[in-house]
């Protein structure tokens, strides 16, 4: 029997030890949900995956401080011992924002979401509603004689001027958080330093397969790194909201000399390793004794130069930036009155 056939065979015996849920297996699991409120839905629900879906519950509280939204729970019990609980919310214009928890005992998933009102999940930035999907986790110590949870961000949604917003948070520690910009409509350009003009944490936009892709250095642990993802996030929705609903020449009028200092800041990798390059090419110039200390850091600096590029996070981009030049491309979608005029001038 070969190395293939091996691991066929552990995986196969892997899968035989999660069997399909049985009728008293549901009876048992529901019990936490039933006694809340909630239905299980057997149509929707998947036995041989074991997977159970509960029927929707609408909340119609806005007027009450709350949100109009719609929750749908379900639980993945992969083994019998292990529960992974999902609550997903939607909005009637789609957006939707989740909390997980994983653990073993179903009452205990429940208590740790329960206390995370739907409401807040949901936040307002410059007239822009912004979905907020979180993990939780247990903590260690428990606080006022009850479990407690720690919140975790998974990811940011938001809908801005026909752009879709989507913050993804890095799932390890000091890895950048990645932003991605999707136009609804096809070739819609933006300039590559939409994002990076907000500070020293955003990264230019790179072009992707759906639109645009960017990324935020965020430092810290959990749950104070969560908490300014989260605070990462407005500010560049907040910026979004000022600037894609706007002409492009707004943008190069009220934003030049951010977008100069964003073209300098981009230069410096180019100019740290051209200074270097031309530091060495000077040293031919220069007599320096062979016993000299200077010459033994001289013959180590290159190496130490190329083991502290190569260990960063994320290797410096040697570029030379385009100059913020006057943006002619349009990225406000067009009105429908602007459009059939347009038609009608081209017949």
């Amino acid at each position: 029997m070969n190395y293939a056939q091996l691991l066929t065979r552990s995986a196969g015996t892997e899968i035989a030890t999660a069997p399909p849920l049985t009728h008293h297996e549901i009876l048992s699991l529901v019990q936490p949900f039933t006694r809340r409120g909630y239905q299980v839905d057997l149509a929707a629900s998947d036995r041989i995956a074991r997977r159970l879906l509960f029927k929707p519950v609408v909340h119609d509280e806005a007027g009450r401080g709350g949100i109009d939204a719609t929750e749908l729970l379900q639980l993945d019990s992969s083994h019998p011992s292990q529960h992974l609980l999902t609550r997903t919310l939607t909005l009637q214009d789609g957006l939707t924002a989740t909390i997980e928890t994983q653990g073993e005992d179903i009452e205990s998933l429940l208590q740790r979401i329960e206390p995370v009102l739907p409401q807040q999940q949901f936040r307002t930035v410059e007239g822009t509603i912004v979905a907020l999907s979180y993990r939780l986790t247990a903590n260690k110590t428990p606080q006022n004689g009850g479990a407690t949870a720690r919140r975790e961000l998974l990811r940011g949604e938001a809908e801005i001027a026909g752009f879709r917003v989507l913050l993804r948070a890095a799932q390890v520690r000091s890895y950048p958080a990645e932003i991605d910009i999707t136009p609804r409509m096809q070739g819609v350009a933006l300039p590559e330093d939409l994002l990076a003009m907000i500070g020293w944490a955003w990264s230019p936009l790179r072009k992707s397969k759906a639109g645009f892709t960017g990324k935020i250095k965020v430092r810290g642990q959990e749950p104070e790194r969560s908490r300014r993802v989260e605070a990462a996030l407005e500010t560049t929705v907040a910026h979004l909201a000022r600037t894609l609903t706007r002409p492009p020449a707004a943008y190069y009028e009220t934003l030049r000399g951010a977008r100069w200092k964003v073209t300098f800041r981009r230069s410096i990798p180019t100019l740290f390793f051209g200074g270097l390059i031309a530091g060495a090419a000077s040293l031919t110039l220069v007599d320096v004794p062979q016993d000299s200390i200077f010459n033994l850091l001289l013959m180590g600096a290159p190496p130490l130069l190329m083991f502290g590029a190569f260990g960063m996070r994320e290797t410096p981009s040697l570029e030379i930036p385009p100059l913020p030049r006057r943006w002619k491309a349009t990225w406000l979608p067009e009105t429908e009155p602007a459009r059939s005029q347009m038609d009608a001038q081209t017949t």
